[in-house]
């Protein structure tokens, strides 16, 4: 898809202005993350995000996004290990049939065939979302977090090219720095975030929900 592409390559403007600095912000992170095509520095900030463990969708994103690593390398148990928890555990929104096949890839690749067929009938029932959220907040669909503002404008651009409008740049000073987020209009629960979300996955866009 050649909306898609664009946008992925929007992102990878961001390896120019993104320093590798400590910054614990996982949204930040995992920006810098995607961007780079280094596998190693992509890896060592997942593990940063992971053991932020915040239970942030970040969290699950970085989780998966190991797993893809692990696969690509050939570590097929421990990548069917993190994919065991990311399908069965992470909000329902960021499940998709993508991250379920490539479980079953993985489990097979790793010689438990068996294994792969009980998660196929268990994935394929509904997904109980075990995530507590607080309801004083107003929550937000993320799609990224620059240090660049024109970087945050120029996806917020091509995300409205694919039909996205209800989206905004805001920014806050964060850890020192001044960070640009590209956002959805806030939301009052979670489950309306979560909502639309999930017809947002039909745009093959990289996103989390954020509350605050």
């Amino acid at each position: 898809m050649k909306i898609t592409i664009k946008i992925k390559a929007i992102l990878l403007i961001s390896l120019i202005t993104f320093c590798y600095g400590q910054d614990t912000d996982s949204s930040v992170l995992y920006q810098k993350a995607i961007n780079t095509i280094d596998g190693d520095k992509a890896l060592e900030m997942y593990e940063q995000i992971i053991q932020l463990n915040d239970n942030s969708d970040y969290y699950w994103l970085s989780i998966l996004k190991k797993a893809e690593l692990s696969y690509a390398i050939g570590s097929y148990i421990q990548s069917s290990k993190l994919l065991k928890q990311f399908n069965v555990n992470a909000p329902s929104h960021l499940v998709t049939d993508i991250s379920k096949g490539l479980l079953y890839k993985a489990l097979t690749a790793a010689g438990e065939i068996k294994t792969a067929k009980e998660y196929q009938k268990k994935l394929n029932k509904p997904i109980i979302n075990q995530k507590k959220v607080q309801s004083n907040k107003t929550w937000f669909i993320q799609f990224g977090a620059f240090e660049n503002k024109e970087n945050a404008i120029t996806l917020k651009n091509a995300l409205n090219e694919t039909g996205i409008l209800d989206i905004a740049v805001t920014q806050a000073f964060n850890r020192g720095k001044m960070t640009y987020y590209v956002r959805s209009k806030g939301f009052k629960s979670y489950a309306s975030a979560s909502k639309r979300a999930t017809q947002l996955k039909r745009y093959d866009s990289t996103f989390a929900i954020v509350g605050y």
